[in-house]
Order: structure tokens, then sequence, then C-alpha cells
């Protein structure tokens, strides 16, 4: 079973907590995660280039259920078993628009090690905090823009075309939205792996659907990230900018105000209200613009750190296991 996600902070993190008394470093060291990435886009433009079905063949015995969901389910391509196949994967990827994100990536990822640089740290301290789980495969992807990491089975694949900066021109072009378009570098692959594998290790959401659960659940995908990043700034993490961060921080106290004064909106299950405080966005509504969008998660983050705080004998696997939101929010004693 596939899963997609949309994925869907030096001198700033000195700011937020001591360079030398970082809470969520541990050492590290001695733990030595082995791991490999698959480049998929060049293998995907070989095929292209000089098909058979002994190399396609290979190609799907390699990437498993992936090489299939590319084909289809990203591409939009006919299933490999299609004799119209190879002259439609030939076709999309000699269209201009495709050659010009493969030539970019290779511009943008001249380091052919960038991403295993990117993902070591973190899936160090993955093999720290769950010593007993098994690190998957990783491949590399060029997806037409569309997918910033893709599980699928034991696979990790990342879209790499989804990294390429913010002012690159095909992005414009597609008309994306420029606070979509900030966190789309190459320094955000880490944190949205991350991210995805929070959420595909521990999907099971709270019994409780109101906002509040949901603040804290996407709270607690939020720490684990933290947890496996911690020397990452968190204007990377979060994609807020250093002044949106600094009007977090300030603004703490009165966005919770906002949420226990206003009538039942921390314990309402309508669709919008939820969406209105989780979702991604140039800013949040019912606050000042400047405030930047997911107050709710960002809230739920530090409900989540407050409870850790108070309850320092809890793992970070018993954290997810906890069943109930209500349970986190007493236990958080969170009052900033």
């Amino acid at each position: 079973m596939f899963k997609f996600y949309f994925v869907s902070l030096i001198s700033i993190a000195c700011l937020l907590f001591s360079c030398s008394n970082n809470p969520y470093k541990r050492d590290v060291d001695s733990v030595n995660p082995t791991f490999i990435i698959l480049p998929h886009q060049i293998h995907i433009l070989e095929l292209s280039k000089h098909y058979s079905a002994e190399k396609k063949q290979e190609l799907a015995t390699l990437y498993g259920p992936f090489f299939e969901s590319y084909n289809v389910r990203i591409m939009k391509l006919p299933i490999s078993s299609d004799t119209a196949y190879p002259r439609k994967l030939n076709e999309l990827l000699n269209e201009d628009w495709i050659q010009e994100l493969y030539s970019k990536t290779k511009e943008v990822f001249q380091d052919s090690l960038f991403v295993y640089k990117q993902l070591k740290p973190a899936l160090q301290y993955y093999l720290y905090y769950f010593p007993k789980k098994q690190i998957p495969r990783f491949a590399t992807f060029i997806g037409g823009v569309q997918y910033s990491v893709v599980i699928d089975s034991n696979l990790i694949a990342i879209g790499i075309d989804k990294y390429l900066g913010q002012n690159y021109d095909l992005y414009k072009d597609m008309e994306i939205s420029s606070f979509v378009r900030r966190n789309m570098y190459k320094e955000k692959i880490a944190g949205d792996v991350m991210r995805a594998m929070a959420e595909n290790e521990f999907p099971e959401p709270f019994s409780e659907q109101y906002l509040l659960a949901h603040m804290i659940q996407q709270g607690r995908y939020m720490y684990f990230v933290k947890c496996m990043l911690p020397e990452t700034p968190d204007t990377v993490l979060w994609g807020y900018t250093a002044r949106q961060l600094e009007f977090c921080e300030k603004s703490e106290g009165e966005f919770w105000k906002y949420f226990v004064s206003t009538d039942n909106t921390l314990f309402s299950s309508d669709y919008m209200t939820i969406k209105r405080f989780i979702d991604d966005g140039p800013f949040t509504p019912v606050f000042t613009k400047e405030s930047p969008g997911k107050i709710g998660q960002w809230i739920g983050f530090r409900i989540v750190e407050s409870f850790m705080k108070k309850n320092p004998t809890v793992t970070l696997e018993e954290l997810f296991a906890i069943e109930s939101a209500q349970e986190i929010m007493r236990k958080s004693k969170y009052n900033p």
C-alpha cells in the first residue's frame, strides 16, 4: 500500500535554545545507520531511451510496488504491461518541461551525496529512539512537481523536483503560491522525510475527533521530527520565516487565550474550523496576517513538548501509544 505525503530552521536556532544546551540532542556518534538511496530518475530515463522487457522487469523488481505507482498514479502513464507503455514513457520524459526538471535537478543536486548526508543524522536518531526498527530503503525520483515524499511498502521515495528553490521559474510558471514555494528547497528534505515516516509509523489518530485532538496529533508528529533533527533550525522544520517564528513565541499566550475563551473552538468537530487552524497557509485566519499558517499544529507541538518535560520517563514510542488527547493535555499542564 502506497502513501503520498505533501509535504502534505544556526544563528536562528541559537535564539530558540542555547546552542550548547540543546535539550533534544543525544549522543548518537556510535549509531551507524546502513541505508541506500536508489536514483529512480536515472533508471527510468535509461529505460525510456533503451527499453527492453528485461530492463523493465529489473526495475520492477528493484523498486517493488513504487515502480507502478510512479507510472500510473504519479505520471498517469499506462501500466507497464500495456503495449503502449514504452512509447508513452519515452514521449513523457522527452517533453520540454520534464527535460527542464531533469536539467535543473542536476544543477541543484550537483553533490550526489547531498540527500544521503541530509538523512544520515536523522536516521542515527531514529535508531537511537527505535533500536529494533528496520531502516527502509530510499529512492529519489522526478515526478512532475507533484509529491515530496511517497511511501510505498518498504521504500521511501523523495520527489527531488519539489526542492529546486523557491525562485525557480518553473514553479512560478506553475502558479505555485509563494508561501508554498518558500519551502521548496533542498534543505527541507530531511524534515519532510521524517514527518512522512512519523505519519506512516504512527497512523492511528486519537479516538477524539475535535480540534484539540487534531492539534495534539499534529504536535506529536512535529515532536517526532524535532527529536530526529535536533540541530536543524526551527525555521526549516516549521517552514516559518524567522519573523513568523518570533511572532509565534511572543504570541503563544494570546493564541491559547483565544482557543480557550472562544466558544467551543477547541472541542469543535467542524471540518472548516479544524482546517482553519491545522492546514498550512500564508497566515492563520482569525489571527493577524503576521501569523503563519498551521498555528494549531504549533500550539499542539508546544502542548506535547510540555507533556514530555513534565513526564520525562515517557519514551517517544510510548508517547504515540497514548490513545487519548485529553490525557496528554491534562498531564502536560500546559498554560502559556
